[in-house]
């Protein structure tokens, strides 16, 4: 019978907790809120089930074909025309940094098991063959059998790259894990190993994108750790930017960007643990943005590719990618200052977007990563400012460019596992998670459907199966709380964005079932575990979860 396996689990003892009797339900079900966000919670189904289900695909038969069976190494394809050729080599900067965060990611959503068992193994062996200068490693030559000499210019590159772009995503999932403790041993000997000599103390270079990329990492490990040379480090870079004062970069897109959202995260960060450098960082990093704005956006409030040297707007310079990524910034001032003084003009972009200048749009060149980075970078903003164009940009982008839902699922043809794919794959795992609102299904399996709706402070659940399904809805909980140690769910990149969340505790939440037609109470932290849920056969599972 439909849901008789959550009726008997609600009198089962789970993490140290009984859960309250089930209850018939009342006249709450025909409630016309609750309709209508089961109907939003059934069509995200479809766009969510079809992303996710395909993601276990690419997983299955592209992803794990990749690792080498000798070395348990990732050998993912060389980018290269449409595809990439199969690589022989495990590489910092591209492989490490783009190809493996995301085959983690899939693995964290679609399959568990993958997750504990052979993306483990990777981080092992990658730890195992390729460290070279204590924990800071260089690229292996699978076919060789060895190591590739590089200097260290190139190695402190790669090693920023795996730590922002590679670990730091996978560690906003997994907290303090291995992969956590890979990030931390990098960055210490990063700065261990730091040539540049400057007033402020050595950095590890003079790269833009490097100390950029630093500056993200830093300030989430001050938070995790509480250790104070994180946040030195941070300010020491900071210091190296900011102090001569006017620093603008003057280049806005990929590579530049990662010094904007640095120092907007560090500005957050500060603002709680230190207000001295708060204070005198404010004024700068307020003129950056200023600057941006004044000499770097078009008419409709995208910022450009580069810097201009007369005040806009300026319609025709080249607009790339990572426009979204540099709002991140804005939107952190705003957070950090109580100001507001950025959050008009991010919601006047995001409006916009569905204008016909942007339908199928080359945000770069033709390629796949590049509508995925702008739509990743705009999935970031609409977390924080919900402008309703620009989901509906979103979930065009998604369905026309990157996931192509109109294939039948079993004959799609499936992304590769090169870098532009696999941001890809990050990008639609990221907006499959709005449209689940973080929930997720343990097992995963391909015929299943998942969507959720925001309902009076909480959530409307749908999910449909072909064929009888057992298994657990997973709820998400306060990562940026609870794993990275913030006190506010501050704005950044490389994260999956928080769309809903329990309290992992005894606090209480109502589950009510409206096809069986029963209420229950149970708590956070069995939500986070799991709640377990029969599907019938073509028969939705319509669930509400809200706090009494």
């Amino acid at each position: 019978m439909m849901g008789g396996w959550i009726r008997q689990w609600m009198f089962v003892l789970m993490a140290g907790q009984w859960c309250a009797p089930l209850l018939t339900a009342t006249a709450a079900d025909e409630d016309p809120s609750h309709e209508k966000a089961l109907a939003r919670a059934e069509r995200s189904a479809a766009i969510a089930g079809y992303s996710l289900s395909k993601v276990h695909r690419w997983l299955h038969e592209r992803c794990l074909p990749a690792i080498d069976p000798k070395t348990h190494l990732y050998l993912a394809q060389r980018p290269g025309g449409r595809y990439g050729s199969m690589a022989d080599e495990w590489n910092y900067r591209d492989t490490a940094a783009d190809c493996y965060p995301f085959a983690v990611w899939a693995a964290y959503f679609v399959d568990r098991q993958v997750l504990e068992g052979p993306m483990r193994q990777i981080l092992e062996a990658e730890q195992r063959l390729c460290n070279r200068l204590d924990r800071l490693p260089v690229t292996y030559d699978v076919a060789r059998g060895e190591q590739v000499p590089m200097p260290l210019d190139a190695v402190v590159f790669g090693a920023s790259e795996y730590a922002k772009d590679g670990l730091t995503p996978i560690v906003e999932l997994t907290g303090k894990d291995a992969w956590f403790d890979r990030l931390r041993g990098i960055v210490e000997d990063i700065f261990r190993h730091a040539p540049v000599d400057t007033p402020y103390g050595k950095i590890p270079s003079t790269n833009l994108e490097v100390n950029g990329e630093l500056l993200q990492v830093l300030p989430r490990l001050y938070t995790m750790t509480g250790r104070r040379r994180y946040l030195d480090w941070a300010h020491r870079l900071a210091d190296y930017y900011l102090n001569p004062g006017g620093f603008v970069p003057a280049r806005l897109s990929d590579h530049g960007c990662e010094i904007i959202g640095g120092l907007g995260l560090l500005l957050a960060i500060d603002s709680v643990a230190d207000r001295e450098h708060f204070d005198r960082y404010r004024p700068h990093v307020r003129f950056m943005l200023d600057e941006i704005l004044r000499r770097g956006t078009n008419s409709d409030g995208i910022i450009i590719a580069q810097l201009q040297p007369a005040p806009g707007p300026h319609d025709d310079v080249i607009l790339r990618d990572g426009w979204g990524y540099d709002y991140v910034a804005f939107l952190d001032y705003d957070m950090a200052t109580g100001e507001g003084r950025y959050r008009r003009q991010v919601a006047f972009a995001l409006s916009n977007l569905l204008k016909p200048r942007y339908e199928n749009f080359n945000w770069d060149h033709n390629s796949l990563d590049n509508i995925a980075d702008s739509v990743e970078g705009g999935l970031y903003l609409l977390n924080r400012v919900p402008v309703p164009e620009g989901l509906r940009w979103a979930d065009r982008e998604i369905a026309r460019h990157l996931v192509d839902s109109s294939q039948p699922l079993e004959t799609a043809r499936l992304w590769d596992t090169h870098k532009l794919d696999s941001n890809t794959i990050r990008t639609v795992l990221i907006h499959a998670m709005l449209h689940t609102r973080n929930t997720t299904l343990d097992p995963w399996r391909r015929d299943l459907k998942l969507g959720a709706a925001p309902l009076d402070g909480g959530l409307a659940v749908v999910i449909q199966a072909s064929r009888s399904y057992r298994g657990k809805l997973v709820f998400d909980i306060p990562r940026h709380r609870l794993y990275l140690g913030f006190t506010k769910d501050w704005p950044r990149m490389n994260t999956v964005p928080e769309w809903f969340t329990v309290e992992p505790d005894d606090r209480m939440y109502v589950v009510q079932d409206l096809t069986a037609q029963t209420v229950g109470k149970c708590t956070g932290r069995q939500l986070h575990e799991g709640l377990p849920v029969e599907v019938q056969a073509g028969r939705p599972l319509r669930l509400t979860v809200t706090r009494p």
